[in-house]
Formats: structure tokens, sequence, C-alpha cells
């Protein structure tokens, strides 16, 4: 839809949401309802929203229509402001630093419900007449007043808990501080905080599960007295890299903002800084690899897509997915791919290449069944008494999930003149294919808490922006066609340009 109406939403073309856009809010809200229940942990109704997630991943994907629009209705006026409101009455203060040697309980839940106070005026948003009074600024204004006690709580983070109970807090130290001291982190057994040998394959912490890259981020992070500075900061620049991207493609300002930062909304988000995971480092160069494509520039953007594969074993999963964006890999990509991997797994396998090997693969080959995670062996075990699923089977899960985001990207046709990789209507499918891989290789895994499932969050959020944007485009190129070939103008807004159809 184009709005020929004046005032604040007529400065720029107005576009309808897709039936695509609006499954993934759904999306996007279901995964929020389970995390908020769970904390990544098992829960009955948390594994039911984890598998509606799945199957409207696959619906997504794979149903040609849609695309296809709900003519005179714009998303971020009625579902954005109410999903937002809906995550703040999820994300109370009562569960998110459970490590405290003090009782902050009372002062975090003060702090959220300012936070759902100053987020109602959103709902004013709401009302048209509402927008055309205040304008474009006071809309960003009433946006970003949540932000500020969301922000803050972050920033608690290494103050309420400054010594969480949790082996990869210690791992992250302990491993920084020996590496700045000359000492090899791959190599040396860290302190046993459980007390128990039976969650480690050799009867003891004696691994650094991590790659080399991630010891980079903590390393910066202890520099500043704790290594969950840079991951807090992580968390924070990847929403505004979403936002970033939004505003790159010309998306009005505050739908922008209301897209970026949902992130910064998770259920939990602070509980996955106390725990030190890394994960925050990938949402962060997926962010910048978003970003980059937003602007365009392609080969930028396989650079921060190789950072991302250096950073976690797992997103060895995106680079398939990177050949179907890009439709094909040729010699001058490749360096950009694996440079990351190969400069900093290189270092430490001329250091000591089987402690590598021992710690960041063997370790995870390794690692017992977990009974109270959030995956389908955990839930068939605890709630009916049957026997985990083979280890093999997540692996099946991460093929079938690779091969179903490229199947989905490589059948999507790319308009005339646009580079694939930087087409809106591909990068959703890379974002939205990603999530569902990842997903699925968890969901069959031995183990997955709340760190994988953050990272399959940010991937929905991801995929639901550039949704948005490939709406807005549509939008704009059909207003544009209007104007310069009117007699092509109802041809076209049946077929949305090419290939691509759009709806009434």
């Amino acid at each position: 839809m184009v709005s020929g109406r004046r005032g604040p939403d007529a400065i720029m073309v107005q576009s309808s949401a897709s039936y695509r856009t609006i499954a993934l809010l759904a999306l996007v809200a279901t995964a929020t309802h389970a995390l908020s229940l769970s904390r990544g942990k098992l829960s009955e109704v948390s594994v039911v929203c984890t598998g509606l997630v799945l199957v409207g991943l696959v619906m997504v994907l794979f149903w040609r229509g849609c695309s296809q629009t709900r003519g005179g209705f714009q998303i971020w006026q009625v579902a954005l402001p109410c999903a937002l409101v809906y995550v703040f009455a999820t994300n109370a203060g009562r569960h998110l630093l459970i490590a405290s040697p003090q009782d902050w309980r009372p002062a975090l839940r003060l702090i959220t419900g300012i936070a759902l106070l100053a987020a109602v005026p959103l709902l004013l948003l709401v009302l048209r007449h509402i927008r055309q009074r205040i304008g474009i600024r006071w809309q960003v204004a009433v946006t970003l007043l949540p932000l500020l006690p969301v922000l803050f709580l972050f920033f608690l983070v290494p103050i309420v808990s400054p010594a969480p109970t949790i082996d990869v807090f210690l791992f992250q130290t302990q491993a920084a501080a020996n590496l700045l001291q000359g000492i090899n982190p791959y190599g040396i057994t860290f302190s046993n905080v459980y007390g128990v040998d039976t969650l480690y394959p050799s009867g003891g912490p004696d691994s650094y599960p991590y790659p080399p890259l991630s010891l980079m981020f903590a390393i910066l992070g202890s520099l500043f007295g704790d290594v969950r500075w840079t991951l807090i900061a992580c968390h924070v620049v990847a929403a505004g890299l979403l936002f970033g991207t939004a505003k790159r493609r010309r998306l009005p300002a505050p739908e922008g903002l209301i897209l970026g930062t949902m992130f910064l909304y998770l259920p939990h988000a602070p509980f996955v800084n106390e725990q030190a995971w890394t994960d925050p480092s990938v949402a962060f160069s997926l962010g910048l690899m978003s970003y980059l494509l937003a602007r365009r520039q392609s080969q930028a953007a396989l650079w921060a897509a190789g950072f991302t594969l250096a950073l976690k074993q797992t997103m060895i999963l995106l680079l398939p997915l990177l050949w179907g964006l890009w439709k094909r890999l040729d010699g001058r990509h490749i360096p950009a791919v694996f440079a990351s991997s190969g400069v900093t797994y290189g270092l430490f396998l001329l250091w000591d290449a089987g402690a590598l090997w021992n710690d960041v693969v063997v370790f995870h080959l390794g690692t017992p069944f977990r009974p109270m995670s959030l995956t389908l062996s955990a839930y068939l075990a605890y709630f009916h008494g049957l026997a985990p699923l083979p280890a093999w089977l997540s692996l099946v899960g991460m093929v079938v999930g690779v091969a179903a985001g490229v199947i989905s990207l490589r059948s999507d046709s790319v308009p005339m003149g646009e580079d694939p990789a930087c087409d809106s209507e591909r990068v959703w499918r890379l974002f939205a294919g990603l999530g569902f891989a990842l997903l699925l290789t968890f969901v069959l895994s031995k183990h997955a808490f709340m760190n994988y499932y953050y990272l399959v969050h940010f991937c929905l959020l991801a995929a639901l922006v550039w949704s948005r944007v490939a709406d807005h485009e549509l939008a704009a190129a059909t207003a544009a066609a209007s104007r310069t070939e009117p007699w092509l103008h109802a041809t076209r807004s049946a077929s949305s340009l090419g290939t691509r159809t759009l709806g009434p």
C-alpha cells in the first residue's frame, strides 16, 4: 500500500505487511514465549512452542504465496508495539540474575517495571492521528524511552553477579589470564566449580571448548575487569546493527527501532551475558554481516561471515547457506570466508595441535546427555521414560536443516542487475534458513541450553527485519512504476516485478 496523505506517515512509502512478515512475527512471539517460560531448560510448553516454530519456518521458507500482502495493514502500527509490551510482560526481573550473592530481585523487578511502564506509550503509536500529531522525532523518542532501564539491566550484570557459579565463566576468565601470561589455555586444567566430574568427557575440566577467536573477546573484556563486558557490548551492538540494517534500507525510523531493539528485550538475555556464554559475539558478527549486506557491500559481508565461522563450531552450518545466497563462491570469495579461521586456528595449531583438537572437537563429541536441557531427547526421557535419541541424529538434523535453507535460497529468483547476496528477498531466506538449521540441530542434540536458542532468536529477528525490508522495497518499486509507467502499474501490482507477487 502507498499512502497518499500528508503528515509524518507520508514522508516515505508505506508498505503493507506480507503474509511472510506476519508469520515471522508470530514465530518470534512463539519463541519468546518458549524462552520466557523455560530459560532454555526443559519445559513441556516450551517443547511444544519450539515444535511450532520449526513447522512455521518450513512453511515460510517454502510457501510461495508468503510474499503476498494484506492490503492496508502496516505491521509496526499494531503488532510490533504489542509484541514489545508482551516481551516486557514475560521478561519480569524475577529471574534475570540468579547467581547474585545479594538479593537484587526487588531492585530488578522495579527496573523491569519501570521499563514496562515506559513501553506503554508505544501503544499510542497504533493510532494514526497520534502519529500525525507528534511527528517522526517524537515517535523515535517514545520508542527509545523503554531502552534506558533495559540497558541499565545489562550493565548491572558484572556488578550484581561478580562470580557466577558456572564453569563457562571460569573457563573464560582463567583462559584469558593464562594466555596473557604466555600459557596455552588449551593445555591447562580449570577449577571445578561443581565438585563432580561427570559433566566432562575426560573426568575433569581440562578443556577450553571454544575457538581461539572467542578467546580474543574474553581477553579484551578481562582488560576492562570482567570478560563479560565485551559480551554485553556485543549484545547491544548486535541490536544496533539490526536497526542499522533497517535504516540503510529506508524503513521508517520508528519501525526500524522497534525491529532492531526487540533483540534487547529477549527474555533472559542478561542471563546469557551473566553466564559468560560466547554467543553474543556470534550475534554481533551476524549482525555485522546483515548491516554490510544492507549497504550492498557483499565482499565485506563475506569477511563478517568468515568472522562468524571462526567464532563458534556450530556456525559451520552457515557455509553452505553462504553458497546458496551468493549463488556461487569463487576464488575471490575464499580468502574472506576462511581467513579468520585460518589465522586464529592456525596459530594455536602451531602451538599445540593436539590440545586444540581435543578441546574444540573431542570435548564436544564426548559430552554426556543432559536430562534437563531443552531437547527432544530430554522431553522423551523425562515425560515418557524413553531412552534418549542417538547422538548422531543431531547430525541428520543439521544436514536436513541446511539442505532446506539452501534449496529455498537456490530456488529464488534474483532481479536483473541486483547483487544476489544483497537482495532482500533472498537475505531473509538466509537468516530464516540458518535459524531453522540451528533449531533443528539443537532440538535433536543431546543437550541445548539458553545460549543455543539465543542465536536462533537472533536469526528469527534478522529474518523479520529483512522481510520488512523486502515488503518496503516492493512497495517503493511498485509506486515508482506507477508514476513512471502508469500503464504497467496494474500488471506489476499483480506480478510484483518479475516472478514475485504482490497481493491485494
